[in-house]
């Protein structure tokens, strides 16, 4: 039940899981864990400082000694300890101890914690030593905390006898250190809590534009894709956004491509089919003569439409991994090959005006294709006294293949969008025959290899149309032979 209402709960308050409300839990939570984390291991470090200057302190004042031993001739034990503990002046929380003999002495100041008093287990045990005491030598005080002590043996003609044990109470610095570290951290909540004000801002104005898509996401509609993200700035959410309006552009191209395509499409088909159906509508079946004039039309139109129908299936397939297939062709034999193909088109002065030598490899039947619909584009640009020409070299690193005619030429409006479907010249002199694919057919054929169509035309004086191959380059949408 609990899980239920739980569930309940987060569905109702959908902003629990957006995104910045994720992205600023996390920041907290990180956050949160590395403070807590760095504030012991800092005051941890902080205390190991103080010892080890206490420390240091503590030789300080034993090599102190040892320089005024070694200066100092007396032989006798008391003098000299006497004599260093009425100059020298402990730091704030040190002792000097002085013993004798295993025994205690005197001590500068004279007021000495329990711990290390005359009488303690410790004065009496380190006054018995031999060898110099160093390191971190720690007693443990109920009453005044940890002292930290130090002892260095007097050796007088090869005896010891006394030693010096210099000892520190660390708990006051520590107490300080601790003090300073507290006020740290309560300036550390003030400034988290700051931070946490101007993480949830800046976490809502960088995701500014994700929202901003998702906005604009909901406003498109499958008629209108027009819609666009305001681009501010640089960096990434930029970035998103520039892709996204590209990538908005390039689907409402495709939207309105694919509406023309399906406009254009249904115009071409709707003729034909209108043709077939009237005469059918009107055909005397009990009369033969008219059945014999009818049935060469409607086959006709139906020819129309059975090509129509391929052209569009080839332009489906060109996007196909096996569109092509590729294999080595003889340059010179292919293009003399092409020339008498040509030759059976129509009535024109055909002309070839160069042939390739070499071997290349490329899809033998779609070169065709593609030069056959070249030179039937050239027939409708052309009358029976005009040139159509063919030719094919090899320059460097590309094999050219062109068809040049000398007829009435391509406007300069026109060149480009021929090369669409559906598309045809406003010069052509028979518009209305074919359905304006042949043209997207060459360009689907070349773009398969690689290439590039260009086109040169002047009004009047004709075009000249040339396909461009790679020679040696890795193909797509190809099967090898």
């Amino acid at each position: 039940m609990r899980k239920f209402l739980i569930k309940q709960w987060l569905r109702k308050h959908d902003w629990f899981w957006e995104t910045r409300t994720r992205i600023f839990a996390w920041y907290v939570g990180l956050t949160t864990m590395f403070i807590g984390l760095s504030i012991p291991i800092f005051t941890e470090l902080t205390i190991i400082q103080v010892d080890l200057r206490v420390k240091e302190d503590l030789l300080e004042e034993i090599e102190a000694f040892e320089e005024s031993f070694r200066d100092d001739t007396e032989e006798d034990i008391a003098i000299i300890f006497d004599r260093f503990l009425q100059y020298k002046i402990p730091g704030d929380k040190t002792f000097l101890i002085a013993t004798i003999n295993g025994q205690f002495y005197r001590s500068s100041p004279l007021s000495l914690p329990q711990a290390i008093s005359p009488d303690s287990p410790l004065i009496k045990n380190v006054a018995q030593t031999k060898k110099p005491l160093r390191g971190k030598n720690l007693i443990p005080d109920s009453q005044v905390g940890d002292i930290i002590y130090q002892a260095e043996p007097v050796e007088i003609d090869g005896q010891v006898r006394g030693v010096l044990i210099v000892a520190n109470i660390p708990q006051g610095e520590r107490i300080e250190v601790l003090a300073a570290i507290l006020v740290v951290i309560e300036v550390l909540l003030v400034a988290f809590i700051l931070a946490l004000i101007f993480a949830w801002r800046m976490v809502g104005k960088v995701l500014n534009p994700i929202r901003s898509l998702t906005k604009t996401a909901k406003t498109i509609s499958e008629t209108d894709l027009s819609q666009r993200i305001p681009v501010r700035g640089q960096g990434e959410m930029a970035e998103l956004a520039k892709t996204f309006n590209k990538m908005m552009h390039r689907l409402e191209t495709a939207f309105k491509t694919q509406q023309q395509f399906l406009n254009d499409a249904s115009h071409e088909l709707r003729t034909p089919i209108t043709i077939v159906r009237g005469h059918l509508e009107l055909l005397e079946y009990n009369d033969p003569q008219e059945i014999a004039e009818t049935i060469p039309l409607v086959l006709d139109e139906l020819d129309r439409m059975g090509r129509f129908v391929e052209e569009l299936l080839l332009l489906a397939k060109a996007e196909r991994r096996d569109f092509l297939i590729l294999e080595e062709v003889d340059l010179s034999e292919l293009t003399v090959k092409m020339y008498l193909k040509m030759q059976g088109l129509g009535e024109r002065q055909w002309q070839l005006d160069s042939q390739g030598k070499g071997k290349v490899i490329i899809d033998r039947q779609r070169i065709i294709q593609a030069m056959m619909n070249l030179a039937h584009n050239a027939l409708q640009y052309t009358t029976k006294p005009d040139t159509i020409a063919l030719g094919s070299a090899i320059e460097k690193e590309h094999i050219h293949f062109w068809v040049r005619d000398t007829g009435i030429g391509i406007p300069p409006q026109d060149q480009e969008r021929i090369f669409q479907r559906f598309a045809r010249s406003s010069n052509s002199q028979n518009n209305t025959k074919g359905a304006g694919l042949g043209l997207s057919i060459v360009s689907a054929i070349v773009q398969s290899h690689n290439g590039r169509v260009e086109l040169y035309s002047q009004l009047g004086k004709g075009s000249t149309f040339t396909i461009v191959l790679p020679k040696n380059t890795k193909l797509k949408n190809t099967k090898l032979m």
